[in-house]
């Protein structure tokens, strides 16, 4: 009997090791039945076993509540925070601290899913919302929070100025492109006004070309003209003298012929007087008086002949006086004449000399014009590349407008 006392009592002491192992946490589970024999430690027993299958029940409990906060734990800190601690232990510290990080669970889940929805709605262009950033009192997740609505703050303002711009822009590059259709069409027009211009001066030069030739031509013809005027007035004042001087020998030979009238007259007189003799001297005086009569007769026929040149030596003289009144009048034409050819001669140098300055002043309106062209021509270029450029920066313009258009954000309704 006493043997089974202390048999029992070592039974009992061993329990209470296995008890203490469990409390320690030595051994994960106590596996223990009754063997007991006597009634005195019996009682001690069976309370040592309902308060080890009471610890140990509240222990699986509190297991069961500390592997979901771990799993739990494990998967926020793999990003999933969807989880929740269900199961409820009989330790009302585990309890608060299970509660807690279903509170925290619940927090993090209606914020992020809040936020994957905000970041959504900005996926597709719309900034109308802001996440709610009352859900935490403070902390890096507030900060996180404030941070993605200090974005979508951003992100209007940058919209707004972007879709005030895309709006200056559209409305800029559509003046812009119809300037630059105006300054393409005014460069085309210009072009072909300076073409018709550069070939009515081709034309002109020419024109002018051939009044040059034509005016050092009439320089020639005039220098000709000149020289041979010169040469007949030297001969007009030639014919002149040479007049002079047959009116000089016409009236010379008028004074002679009239001696030769006298001498007739007198030669008639002293035949008629030899004749009166010879009729007196009878027959000796009848050779005489036929020689008389001879000298008589070629004193009448010279006397007629006299009288003949005299009225020829008269016509001559008036021919010759005629004459020398024209070669005197010829003389004076010709030196007017030389005047005139000599300014004529001047006013074709003159005009020789302008339509030379005009020829290279045509030139060098015709080389202005090919430059003005060949200007003109790169500005036309110029003119249709910028209204290209114009073109696309309109269009670039509208595709910022629309793609503006499609971001939603506060104030865009204010915007024109």
């Amino acid at each position: 009997m006493f043997f089974n006392k202390r048999k029992d009592k070592e039974k009992i002491l061993e329990s209470l090791d296995i008890l203490e192992a469990y409390i320690q946490n030595d051994i994960n589970s106590i596996d223990y039945k009754e063997n007991v024999k006597s009634a005195e430690f019996a009682q001690i027993e069976k309370k040592m076993c309902s308060i080890m299958d009471l610890l140990q029940s509240k222990n699986q409990k509190n297991l069961t509540v500390y592997g979901e906060i771990m799993l739990a734990c494990e998967k926020i800190s793999d990003g999933y925070i969807n989880d929740k601690i269900t199961s409820i232990s009989d330790d009302s510290k585990l309890n608060y601290i299970a509660k807690s990080l279903n509170v925290m669970f619940e927090k993090l889940n209606v914020s992020i899913n809040e936020t994957l929805n905000i970041l959504d709605e900005y996926k597709e262009q719309n900034f109308l919302n802001k996440v709610d950033t009352s859900v935490f009192t403070g902390g890096a997740l507030k900060q996180l929070l404030e941070g993605i609505n200090s974005l979508q703050e951003r992100i209007t303002v940058q919209a707004t100025q972007s879709y005030k711009n895309g709006i200056v822009l559209e409305n800029e590059s559509q003046i812009l492109t119809q300037k630059a259709e105006a300054l393409s069409l005014s460069s085309q027009e210009q072009s072909v006004a300076i073409e018709e211009t550069a070939a009515a001066v081709v034309e002109i030069s020419s024109i002018v070309r051939n009044n040059v030739e034509s005016v050092n031509m009439m320089q020639q013809i005039g220098m000709k003209v000149q020289n041979e005027s010169q040469k007949g007035s030297s001969l007009s004042k030639d014919t002149h003298k040479a007049m002079d001087d047959i009116y000089s020998a016409t009236v010379e030979a008028y004074t002679s012929v009239n001696q030769i009238s006298q001498i007739a007259f007198q030669t008639n007189i002293l035949s008629l007087n030899a004749a009166v003799e010879a009729a007196t001297a009878g027959e000796a005086g009848r050779g005489f008086a036929v020689v008389a009569q001879e000298v008589r007769n070629l004193a009448n026929k010279s006397a007629e002949v006299a009288k003949d040149i005299e009225g020829l030596m008269g016509i001559l003289q008036e021919k010759t006086k005629y004459g020398k009144d024209i070669a005197s009048l010829m003389s004076v034409g010709y030196e007017t004449l030389i005047t005139d050819i000599n300014k004529t001669v001047e006013l074709i140098d003159s005009v020789s000399t302008s339509s030379s300055e005009q020829e290279k002043g045509i030139n060098q309106i015709s080389d202005a014009i090919n430059t003005i062209d060949h200007a003109v021509q790169n500005n036309a270029s110029v003119a249709l590349d910028v209204k290209d450029v114009a073109v696309k920066s309109n269009e670039v313009a509208m595709q910022i407008v629309d793609d503006t258009r499609k971001i939603e954000f506060l104030g865009k309704e204010l915007l024109h």
